[in-house]
């Protein structure tokens, strides 16, 4: 869907705030002592996000007024565009450094073509766990790289939350136990090189395609799968078009939230660190909500007749080793940020 088919007036007028999905609605937060007087930021905030409603993805962003209001006594009308409803991935990236619209999330391979300071976080296997990725939100590097990143790109960085765990190798041609039978098969990608890179290591044909035209091209055999999380396979019943998975674990998906600049600097100071410390809050809960979920979409996707494999540890080498070799030569990578990510794989 084009940006050009809305102007920013009319989301702000005709739109109210999405009503407060299933997932959301059975959280609360304890009773606190108000402040003699509540704070109140006039001018509304659109967020186009991929995510569904209720997905921890949305959530990420939907909890924050809802916590504003709450805890800090902060009124902000935060009107939610969920499910691409303001245009495909990229041009919702676009959108947010223009301003067109002011919080947008998605993966952190999707942003490498604005800048590519994160594209370390998605080396395979980079990642060793959830606990691993949890330490690193909250970690020096995280908040390094977050600066670095802000530099280059008109955004403010939000807290990140994981975007399904880890992904899957989907197809609907036949079982993958090692990288050698993949052999030729047409993997859907985005368009971030280093994924580009990982598919062709494990002997695919990388086909860039946006998330939205994804179902039509299994539907229609322009791709034969793709390598994504069990949240998204269900929820968006790409399930339809597939038969078998790989628990591959090269990948933990990270969904990267950002706010435009402007509309950031643009919030009194006395709304700037409420809003960043509920944004945390939300990222928290979000996460929890996340990492129960990975298993839950897994279980699901299996009820619903997907095959899917876990290889052994002969294996399960194999498609590590192939994933690792990337690691040396991977374009706009500094060798300082991945012996960082190795020294916190580490830590406890």
């Amino acid at each position: 869907m084009s940006n050009n088919k809305f102007s920013r007036r009319s989301l702000l007028k005709g739109s109210a705030t999405v009503a407060t999905g299933a997932a959301i609605g059975g959280l609360g937060f304890p009773a606190l002592v108000r402040s003699q007087q509540q704070k109140r930021m006039l001018k509304p905030i659109v967020a186009g996000l991929n995510g569904r409603e209720g997905d921890p993805t949305d959530m990420s962003i939907r909890l924050i007024p809802k916590i504003l209001k709450e805890k800090y006594d902060v009124e902000v009308n935060m009107q939610i565009h969920p499910a691409s409803a303001l245009g495909t991935d990229l041009s919702q990236l676009d959108a947010v450094q223009t301003g067109f619209i002011d919080i947008t999330s998605n993966t952190t391979t999707q942003f490498v073509q604005y800048s590519p300071d994160f594209a370390y976080v998605d080396l395979p296997y980079v990642i060793a766990d959830w606990d691993m990725a949890l330490r690193y939100f909250k970690s020096d590097q995280w908040n390094k790289t977050a600066a670095n990143f802000e530099k280059k790109v008109p955004v403010k960085v939000l807290p990140p939350v994981g975007a399904g765990g880890y992904r899957m190798l989907w197809n609907n041609v036949r079982a993958l136990p090692e990288p050698g039978v993949v052999n030729g098969l047409k993997i859907r990608s985005s368009t971030a090189q280093l994924e580009i890179d990982l598919i062709k290591a494990w002997g695919g044909n990388a086909t860039p395609m946006a998330w939205t035209e994804t179902y039509t091209g299994l539907q229609t055999k322009v791709v034969q799968g793709f390598h994504v999380q069990p949240i998204w396979t269900f929820q968006f019943k790409m399930y339809e078009q597939l038969k078998f998975a790989t628990k591959v674990q090269a990948l933990y998906a990270i969904q990267f939230q950002v706010m435009n600049a402007a509309t950031f600097k643009a919030m009194p100071e006395s709304i700037q660190k409420p809003f960043l410390l509920a944004a945390q809050e939300a990222a928290d809960i979000a996460n929890q909500k996340d990492r129960e979920l990975e298993a839950h979409f897994e279980g699901e996707l299996k009820k619903v007749g997907m095959e899917i494999y876990t290889p052994s540890s002969a294996e399960m080498q194999k498609w590590r080793s192939a994933g690792e070799k990337l690691w040396d030569g991977a374009k706009g990578i500094n060798k300082g940020d991945v012996d960082a990510m190795v020294a916190l794989r580490r830590s406890t």
